[in-house]
Order: C-alpha cells, then structure tokens, then sequence
C-alpha cells in the first residue's frame, strides 16, 4: 500500500473516531500504513499517542479550530476529574478521626 496522501504527513492535525490529534509518526508496509497519534482523548485516558491503521475516509484532515474544541472539551473533562478528586479529598479528610493515634475512616462516606 504505497498510496499516501500528501496529507499524511507528520504534525498534521486529523479526525478519527469522533476524535482529533496530531501525527507523530508514520510507518509504512507493503500491506498497510500505521499512523502514530497523539490526542487530548488519548492524554485524558492515560493513552498520549497511539498507533491506527490508516483508512481512507477513517483518518482525515480536519481544521485547527475542531482540534481547539477537542482540547477544550478534554480539557474541561479534566478540570472535572480534578474537582471530583478535590472533593473526594476532602470529605475523607472530613471522616479521619484519630483514636489513639491511629488514623480511622468513619463507615459513613
């Protein structure tokens, strides 16, 4: 397979899977190419770059405004994540208790 559209290249932004991010690398075989992304899905599940099969109509080029409306969606999943820990946080801190120096979760959370 050594159809490669001049957009596949490295540091393009792309769409896939209701998704968007940025190649990082491209690797090409006889049988198929693989492109390596990085996306802010990808960060948001602990998954910064993963490699995909390229398929035409799958993988395409989208526009740098779709890709700042992905990073500011994943960006606000993240702030949420981090508000809910907060609040986890607290609320245990709020539950310790200490008897006899020992530290104790109270059962009700």
């Amino acid at each position: 397979m050594n159809n490669v559209p001049a957009w596949l290249a490295r540091g393009a932004l792309v769409e896939f899977a209701f998704c968007v991010g940025q190649i990082e690398d491209i690797a090409i075989s006889p049988e198929r190419i693989m492109v390596l992304v990085k996306s802010p899905k990808g960060i948001w599940r602990n998954h910064p770059a993963e490699w995909l099969e390229y398929k035409e109509g799958a993988i395409k080029p989208t526009t740098q405004e779709r890709a700042e409306r992905d990073i500011a969606l994943y960006r606000a999943y993240i702030l949420k994540m981090l508000d809910d820990m907060d609040a986890l946080s607290h609320s245990w801190s709020k539950d310790i208790s200490s008897e006899n120096g020992v530290p104790l979760i109270s059962a009700t959370v």
